[in-house]
């Protein structure tokens, strides 16, 4: 389909969807797009303009105040206006003032709001830009603003992504001023593609990871475009995503636009509320959302607040989270989101404040802050409300704890309640070796959930990164301690200076790995990035940090603890170091002095984490500004997040929400090739935290079960998906540098064992090109992960065991890696311009073509044809297609592949189909890895098997009496002796969970 042919369609399926083409004034000059807005602006306000329409200094008037915007945030204020109306000021000729209005936002598909479709625009004499004109594809008026702008490719003649480059030039050239500055969401589309995204503030700004697609109501991807015009860019739907939709961050100056989820989520909990209103009937458990940390659960709680605070029933929302710190950061966010008329019904309270303000009748709905301790201190003081209102918990899987729901509930009598979570309290799913610590589902306080995005999905869609996971084991010489049991010696080691020495000792050492930016020019830009120590309980705090002054007095540290921590001993202690830390950091940094403040925990904490996020006054990204590691034990390690901070270090154990809680503050995307992963670095316990991880992270992409009733439900009902097939773990670096080597030789072999040699042939170069182009982006998320070029890296077996042996990347230093992009660059400018590869636009390309590889219903189209024809072509397309897995699902499909040549499978796949064959293989491929290692071990195959399917990972022997009776009549069977028995049971067991 030509382009001109898809953009007749697409603009045919606007037509459908509500929109108006307006032929008179597409395929003209962009100044007929001011006459238009002209008779717009007249018709609209006649009753304003008594019947006299704008003259033209009027007219120049109003055309000054849109040069007033210098950013799509601004638009969007101007456009959300007062009262749902926009306006803007003008002075009419005979001196009188009135409000134009030019926008109205709540009047969605009907009233006064008309919605035309333009194309072909041309903009002539664009200030920076020497070329004579561009001509645009597609834009969608709102009474005449051009709201939206939409960019076509013919996929079958271009990559469709050329389109995002394109919209960044025309901003660079300076098309997005005067009228055009209203433009907020921009489009991209091709027929089997299409993307959205809020229009940066400047071109520096355009980041493709926040380019989205969108995904319906049951979460599946709608690429199709015809569908997601239907769905994203029809009447209402289009006009919501502009007004409703959008948040204007002031902090930033940045526009944003809410994701799929985030809108879904937003509508069941309005959709929950207008039912409840309908029925007459208030519920109490209004519901729950889970979204996962770090896919921006603050937006959407806002929005969802905002909202509801607007619905005429609802008398106040009360926005409720568990620590004082979390007020503060939540109010700013939300004042720093909330259009200018909104700003002061949002208010941070205490209880005595909250109840003086319900007493009041005429005060307008508000949104109110406070904490679940202070809520339920004031509801012990008598506090009661029989009013209409809706409660908003954050972090609700512990904010919703003891006795404190209850009371609350039974105070605020017609209140219902809603919980925001990244990571739920679930009950065990035996059935799906699920296990959890939790007695109260986030269910059973909220009622049932709403919607959910898993880590799996954020992963997934590019809006979290996954994790690149390193776990240390300390080794403790018992018999040096013969009166200390193990445990008691553990604790002594853990505490010592010098397993702390140690700790402090390898994170300097391999500071600059962690904390520096990705090669440019040869050079790693330093401390582009900052770090997070979490460490168990404040003496700890202080104790590394009074290390980091000692070992590393360059690098810059803070700590900081929370009131709200246990105090224990020593309090007032304590309480002095924290005071000389924020003297010393105020040295440091020329801040205020925090003790003299009102609040000066609050402000100190909120300094630091600005300055970690870089949020103003810190935007500006000065080294002066810089600081390189923070020291917690239980502060910030939920509801804070920078993209800047990219490492945590762990020296304290953690399980299930609260360690992915912690995880996840390193998985923010900035950019790929710079953060590949969010680093932790667990120093305790090593073999311990592993299996947590791994546990935390089943929990969390699989989920758990919100009732009693669910335990109960038969296998099938969910799907067996597997974990580390969809990139929340990083690959070792040896599989990764593996799968780079092969074609690092054959660059060597085209330009020279160092790079230094063009290649003279055409075919030569073009092969030079893509090889190159398909190895950067790896090799500079290696590097980011911490690897050293020329260094060994060790290589595991599939047991997760080294080997003794090792693999290096065939690039000895960072000045090779630079010669190969010289050379690349070399050879990118002597190809033909149909034939170079598209620097600026390479690393999405290379994503797009990973996700493509690993998409399972490709894989069912594949293994059937292969069922087929039976011959060595599909079976090679079947194994390059499966290459980006691991090696256990390529030995699953390689084993169908098998039976398929046996006989054994001869009805098509279909997706379900295929996962339970995997499962099935999976069982045959585990039962002959336990009988050959009980035949090694000399062991019953058969008695290891029952063992086997009684065995629980991640609990302790005496924790499952049901493997410890049967483990001990084994040993009585096999006669084992006191010395036998005890490495019998650690060998099955280490066996066991390697299986796991």
């Amino acid at each position: 389909m030509a382009e001109d042919q898809f953009e007749k369609a697409v603009i045919k399926k606007l037509e459908d969807e509500g929109w108006t083409y307006n032929s008179e004034i597409s395929n003209k000059p962009d100044d007929i797009l001011y006459k238009h807005w002209r008779d717009i602006l007249n018709r609209n306000n006649r009753a304003k303009l008594n019947g006299t329409p704008l003259s033209d200094e009027e007219f120049n008037q109003l055309k000054l105040e849109l040069e007033k915007n210098k950013t799509p945030c601004d638009a969007q204020l101007v456009i959300a206006g007062a009262g749902g109306i926009g306006t803007l000021p003008l002075t009419r000729d005979d001196g009188s003032q009135i409000e134009m209005e030019i926008f109205y936002g709540d009047e969605v598909a009907g009233g006064r709001s008309e919605y035309e479709v333009v194309n072909q625009i041309t903009f002539k004499h664009l200030a920076n830009t020497l070329s004579r004109e561009r001509r645009i594809d597609v834009l969608l008026l709102i009474n005449g603003l051009p709201v939206a702008h939409v960019e076509e490719k013919d996929e079958s003649l271009q990559n469709q992504w050329n389109a995002f480059e394109q919209l960044k030039k025309y901003d660079d050239d300076g098309m997005y001023t005067g009228l055009m500055g209203f433009v907020q969401v921009q489009f991209i589309l091709s027929q089997h593609s299409a993307h959205y995204f809020a229009r940066p503030k400047n071109t520096s700004e355009y980041n493709q990871d926040f380019v989205f697609g969108w995904r319906d109501a049951n979460g599946k991807d709608v690429t199709d475009t015809m569908e997601f015009i239907h769905q994203v860019m029809g009447i209402p739907a289009l006009h919501r995503l502009v007004t409703v939709n959008m948040i204007p961050d002031a902090e930033n100056g940045n526009l944003m636009v809410m994701r799929s989820y985030q809108i879904q989520a937003t509508r069941s909990i309005l959709e929950r509320m207008k039912k409840m209103d309908n029925d007459q009937f208030i519920k109490r458990e209004g519901g729950y959302v889970w979204h996962t940390t770090g896919s921006g659960k603050t937006v959407t709680s806002f929005k969802v607040a905002q909202l509801l605070a607007s619905m005429p029933k609802v008398r106040n929302v009360l926005f409720i989270v568990d620590r004082v710190d979390l007020v503060d950061q939540t109010l700013n966010n939300f004042k720093s989101f909330a259009y200018q008329q909104f700003e002061n019904r949002i208010q941070k309270v205490k209880g005595h404040e909250l109840k003086r303000a319900l007493r009041l009748k005429n005060n307008g709905s508000h949104i109110y802050l406070i904490t679940v301790q202070g809520l339920h201190r004031a509801v012990k003081r008598d506090l009661k409300s029989g009013e209409r209102m809706v409660i908003l918990m954050d972090e609700a899987h512990r904010s919703a704890s003891g006795d404190a729901v209850k009371n609350i509930k039974e105070a605020l009598t017609n209140t219902t309640w809603f919980g925001f979570t990244g990571t739920p309290n679930f009950y065990s799913d035996e059935i799906h070796d699920i296990k959890t610590s939790r007695d109260v589902s986030t269910h059973d306080i909220f009622g049932p959930r709403l919607h959910q995005y898993t880590i799996k999905d954020a992963i997934g869609d590019g809006n979290v990164l996954g994790f690149d996971v390193t776990y240390y084991e300390t080794d403790i010489e018992k018999q040096e301690h013969p009166d200390y049991n193990y445990a008691e010696l553990e604790r002594a080691a853990y505490t010592s200076t010098a397993y702390r020495e140690a700790v402090v000792q390898d994170i300097v050492t391999h500071w600059h790995e962690n904390a520096d930016g990705p090669l440019e020019a040869g050079q790693r830009q330093k401390n582009q990035f900052h770090a997070m120590l979490a460490v168990s309980g404040k003496q700890a705090v202080v104790a590394y940090y009074h290390l980091f002054q000692k070992l590393s007095p360059e690098l810059r540290v803070a700590m900081t603890f929370s009131r709200d921590e246990t105090n224990g001993s020593g309090s007032s202690d304590l309480q002095a170091e924290l005071k000389q830390a924020m003297k010393n950091y105020q040295k440091t940094f020329d801040t205020q002095n925090f003790l003299e403040s009102k609040h000066p925990e609050q402000d100190y904490v909120s300094d630091i984490t600005r300055r970690l996020s870089h949020k103003k006054p810190y935007d500006r990204k000065a080294d002066e500004d810089r600081l390189d590691l923070v020291i917690v034990s239980d502060q910030l390690l939920t509801g804070f997040d920078s993209k800047y901070v990219n490492v945590i270090y762990m020296d304290k154990i953690l399980k299930e929400g609260l360690l992915i809680q912690a995880m996840s503050r390193t998985n923010r995307i900035i950019n790929k090739n710079a953060k590949p992963y969010g680093k932790v670095r667990f120093y305790r316990r090593g073999a311990d935290m592993e299996d947590h991880v791994k546990n935390a992270l089943v929990i969390y992409t699989l989920g758990g079960n919100d009732t009693i009733a669910d335990a109960e439900k038969h296998a099938s009902t969910k799907d067996d998906q597997a974990l580390l097939n969809d990139d929340i773990l990083a690959s070792r670096y040896s599989q990764q540098i593996e799968k780079i080597n092969p074609k690092l030789e054959r660059l060597e072999e085209i330009a020279g064992s160092d790079f230094s040699q063009i290649p003279r042939s055409s075919k030569e170069q073009k092969e030079f090109s893509q090889l190159a182009a398909e190895i950067n982006g790896p090799v500079q998320q290696l590097m980011q992960q911490g690897y050293q070029l020329g260094t060994p890296a060790e290589v595991y077996n599939e047991k997760g065991e080294k080997t003794g042996k090792s693999v290096s990347l065939k690039l000895n230093s960072d000045n090779d890696f630079s010669a190969l992009q010289a050379r690349w660059n070399d050879v990118n400018e002597k190809l033909a311009p149909e034939d170079r590869i598209d620097l600026t636009n390479l690393k999405l390309r290379l994503q797009q073509q990973s996700q493509e590889i690993i998409d399972y219903d490709r894989l069912v189209d594949l293994l059937n044809a292969y069922m087929d024809d039976q011959t060595e072509a599909n079976r090679k397309d079947v194994e390059n297609h499966i290459t980006p897995l691991d090696e256990q699902s390529q030995t699953e499909i390689s084993a169908i592949m098998d039976k398929i040549d046996d006989g054994d499978y001869h009805e098509h796949f279909d997706t379900e189909s295929l996962k339970q064959a995997r499962k099935a293989i999976r069982g045959e491929l585990q039962e002959l890895r336990i009988r050959r290692w009980a035949d090694d071990q000399g062991y019953s195959g058969n008695k290891i098997m029952k063992l086997f399917t009684v065995y629980r990972p991640s609990t302790d022997l005496n924790d499952n009496p049901e493997f410890h009776q049967l483990i001990k009549q084994v040993e009585d069977e096999e006669k084992l002796d006191f010395f036998d028995r005890a490495q019998f049971e650690q060998a099955v067991q280490d066996f066991f969970a390697s299986l796991h």
